[in-house]
């Protein structure tokens, strides 16, 4: 058993020190500006409401997407962290022009109910969505993000920042700071006015 852990733990190491821009001691790299395809399927919110991705989640606004599973002990409790920390700096803007949004990349086990706990564990507020839903859904949103994995175990830390009305996005690799996503939403809302 601790052969097993020790070796997935290595692996996942080994996943995240091989994601371009990252090296042993270096922080992530300046993001990287991406297409995206956002799938206008039907999910569910932690609540249990359907609500459509590319069209009720997304719509045209700022977000910040993270990608993680309720049972993970490894990468997604510091992507988690890091969103604690975001929507601490988005004071009277969370839920108002900057959206989090957290996609459950094992929707089999993460149904709304255990996604409700979990968010209140990390006393998510109000803007900051829990995502799952049907698998097929679930994996063909992953897909347009590109953020699918078969193994759920072996999934990339990643972090995806984007603007719905202009459809820029920019993916962090790794685990960027708060204030550098931060910086990604303003400046992507300062893009707006101009």
């Amino acid at each position: 058993m601790k052969r097993n852990i020790l070796a997935g733990a290595i692996l996942i190491l080994l996943a995240i020190l091989t994601q371009p821009g990252l090296s042993l001691g270096a922080t992530p790299a300046k993001p990287a500006t991406v297409r995206v395809q956002l799938q206008d399927l039907p999910l569910l919110d932690q609540d249990g409401r359907q609500l459509r991705f590319k069209s009720d989640v997304i719509g045209d606004k700022l977000v910040a997407i993270t990608f993680t599973y309720t049972t993970c002990t490894t990468i997604c409790p510091i992507l988690d962290s890091i969103f604690v920390k975001l929507q601490d700096k988005l004071p009277g803007r969370l839920g108002k022009d900057v959206f989090l949004v957290t996609v459950s990349i094992d929707p089999v086990n993460d149904i709304p109910p255990r996604l409700k706990s979990y968010a209140g564990k990390l006393k998510a507020r109000p803007g900051w969505s829990f995502m799952t839903g049907n698998k097929v859904n679930v994996d063909k949103v992953l897909v347009g993000l590109d953020m699918f994995s078969a193994d759920i175990l072996n999934h990339t830390p990643s972090i995806l920042v984007g603007d719905g009305k202009s459809g820029v996005w920019r993916r962090f690799y790794g685990f960027p700071s708060a204030d550098k996503l931060l910086a990604a939403l303003n400046e992507l809302s300062a893009a707006r006015s101009r």
